[in-house]
């Protein structure tokens, strides 16, 4: 009788295991990929925004280099800004670069009511103690973020600019929350549930 409530235990702790290790190899298949929850425009605004992130870190990672690289950074995306618009493609996105010590040494933005006109951003300020860019300073991994702006709610992207482990500064993309959803399709939300480091 003994060894039969001994065996009749033993399958049921058996059994309680079975279902603890199940139920967790169930929670972790139903994360899953994130890659696989995203809606067609985040998957096509992800994609996007990669190819931006790279083209733009091969231009300033090397002006990173000279000893006072803010006009020369300045001087190039302005260009860059002149350029889309002439080319009838005009920037939809703030673009600014930071030092590594979160200065701006170089910011423009496009006026969300008309992408023609564009305004240079404040250089100079220092952004150390703005805390959504702590994953940028503190990990060096890209972070994305609600901001308030002269226009209203954006969005901000910034990514590390870095050779080998050092961080020679950091790279920041705005969007207007309106212009996001008129021209990309994302709500404010589906920004966020972005993850960039994936």
């Amino acid at each position: 009788m003994l060894r039969r409530k001994r065996l009749i235990r033993q399958v049921v702790h058996g059994g309680l295991m079975l279902g603890l290790v199940l139920c967790g190899i169930l929670a972790m298949g139903c994360d899953g990929d994130p890659k696989q929850k995203l809606t067609p425009q985040q998957a096509a605004f992800k994609a996007d925004m990669f190819k931006l992130l790279q083209q733009q870190t091969k231009i300033f990672m090397p002006l990173l280099d000279s000893p006072n690289p803010g006009p020369t950074i300045q001087a190039n995306i302005d260009q860059q800004f002149e350029d889309g618009i002439k080319g009838g493609k005009p920037l939809d996105h703030d673009l600014a670069v930071l030092d590594s010590y979160a200065t701006i040494l170089a910011w423009r933005s496009p006026d969300p009511e008309d992408l023609t006109k564009t305004f240079k951003g404040f250089t100079g300020q220092n952004y150390s103690k703005f805390t959504k860019l702590n994953p940028v300073y503190k990990d060096h991994k890209i972070a994305s973020f609600e901001v308030y702006t002269q226009y209203g709610p954006g969005l901000g992207l910034c990514s590390p600019l870095r050779k080998g482990n050092q961080l020679k500064g950091v790279l920041c993309l705005g969007f207007d929350e309106d212009s996001l959803k008129e021209l990309r399709g994302l709500n404010k939300q589906q920004f966020l549930d972005i993850n960039f480091n994936q």
